[in-house]
């Protein structure tokens, strides 16, 4: 197999991205193999539009300097540990649940973020509570 071809494209949706071999595959099948637009456009299926941009981009995927592909985290470490001391004050904060934080404390994170940053700084929202002890009516039922 010659080693500028790459398979065939699986059918994606509309709008998906294509993948970065695919895209690599199409700039080396025109400037190595000198295969015309036309042709790259019917064998991956694409649009005119579509293959140009690739063509014209000139570095990697992913090699943009200023878009590292993840968003900024909406909690800071200060906010969560306010969050965790606001919920640890009494037992009637401490057995609300997330949706229920996240309501009243007004964040402008999802309630996913509030769950996931609050466990990674080590609160759990379960309370180790201990047991009352057995009445003698209720050890004495054990015994029998």
């Amino acid at each position: 197999m010659d080693p500028f071809t790459t398979p065939p494209m699986s059918p994606r949706l509309p709008g998906a991205e294509i993948r970065t071999k695919h895209k690599e595959g199409i700039r080396r099948l025109f400037k190595f193999a000198k295969i015309g637009l036309q042709q790259l456009q019917g064998y991956y299926h694409l649009g005119d539009s579509t293959v140009r941009k690739i063509l014209l981009y000139d570095v990697p995927e992913r090699a943009r300097p200023t878009r590292t592909g993840r968003p900024r985290e909406s909690l800071n470490e200060q906010e969560v540990r306010d969050i965790i001391e606001y919920v640890c004050t009494d037992h009637a904060t401490r057995v609300l649940n997330w949706i229920q934080i996240h309501d009243e404390l007004q964040l402008s994170c999802s309630v996913k973020t509030l769950k996931r940053r609050c466990k990674e700084a080590g609160y759990y929202s379960c309370i180790c509570c201990q047991k009352p002890y057995l009445t003698k009516t209720q050890a004495n039922a054990r015994w029998l």
